[in-house]
């Protein structure tokens, strides 16, 4: 498997794509939804399974989810992580304990109407691309040679890019509470930051304790501290105009999700769409994850710019 495109389903949810991942770390879904109904029979031996699915219990985390009813009617939801195959508990997901969050929940306070718009934008841009293959007989239902995509490029479907990468490496984070870690890491060593610090050093430096992970205060003083890079600050509000100004101005920065942090290390601006190059450090024990993101109602909250 090269690659992993994630679609929303449902267009109250806004714009079609949500993601791309390159070079995604494989998983085994039937082993993960296996052990998920294991430990639910362990622990409701004389409850009734109602269902078992693949979810995205906690993005871009993915996992097994078995609902079962006690004896009582009560229902209950068991969730197995699909990479380590531990159970994840099935309460909200704060700064310092693991748990479960809905991405379309959040999404969806953006509003509905403004989602919609969404939608229907992406959708016809996807329509045009549709008609322009049509048009060239160029059949999208398989493999698109190269020699079909050179005819589809010249179409109005097809517009020019802007974008630019920055040279940050990737790494993958070593346990399940070393995100800030790795993040930190990734931007130590594109700042040329010698001896190159282990996740471990970081976690420690920044008083990590009992896993327990870090917080966005932590990733901002060890960049002050450590890199030297006092202008150092968390923005809440986000916009593409700074995401862009950081990357032109060869700044990677960290671009947190509830309960995760990643790198930020390029945009593509293409259809007037804009979206953000990432180097996600999960699954945990991999070398982590490349991926394009887009913007517009993404699961981002906040970012933290690594300025002088």
């Amino acid at each position: 498997m090269i690659g992993t495109i994630d679609i929303f389903a449902n267009k109250t949810l806004g714009n079609l794509l949500n993601d791309i991942a390159f070079d995604p770390y494989p998983y085994n879904a039937t082993e993960a939804m296996d052990k998920s109904i294991e430990i639910t029979k362990e622990n409701y031996p004389d409850g009734e399974i109602t269902s078992t699915k693949m979810v995205v219990y906690s993005y871009p985390k993915i996992g097994a989810m078995t609902i079962v009813k006690d004896k009582s009617g009560v229902e209950h939801r068991i969730f197995v992580d699909v990479y380590t195959l531990d159970v994840v508990p099935d309460k909200p997901a704060t700064e310092s304990e693991l748990g479960v969050w809905s991405m379309s929940k959040m999404i969806l306070e953006n509003g509905v109407e403004e989602n919609l718009k969404e939608w229907e934008k992406s959708d016809q841009l996807t329509n045009s691309i549709e008609q322009a293959a049509t048009d060239k007989e160029v059949n999208i239902s398989v493999a698109v040679t190269e020699e079909n995509i050179n005819k589809l490029s010249g179409t109005v479907a097809i517009t020019d890019s802007t974008s630019k990468i920055l040279g940050v490496p990737l790494r993958g984070q070593e346990t399940d509470y070393y995100c800030i870690p790795a993040s930190c890491q990734m931007i130590a060593i594109y700042y040329d930051k010698i001896p190159t610090p282990s996740q471990t050093y970081i976690y420690e430096y920044e008083g990590g304790r009992n896993q327990i992970p870090l917080f966005d205060e932590d990733a901002e003083d060890y960049c002050e501290d450590e890199l030297g890079k006092s202008g150092t600050v968390i923005y809440t509000h986000l916009t593409n105009v700074d995401a862009i100004d950081e990357i032109d101005n060869n700044r990677p920065f960290f671009s947190m999700i509830t309960q995760h942090s990643r790198v930020c290390k390029g945009y593509i601006i293409q259809n007037s769409y804009t979206y953000l190059y990432i180097n996600d450090p999960l699954p945990v024990g991999s070398n982590g994850t490349p991926k394009l993101e887009r913007t517009y109602g993404s699961s981002e909250v906040e970012r933290i710019y690594v300025r002088e």
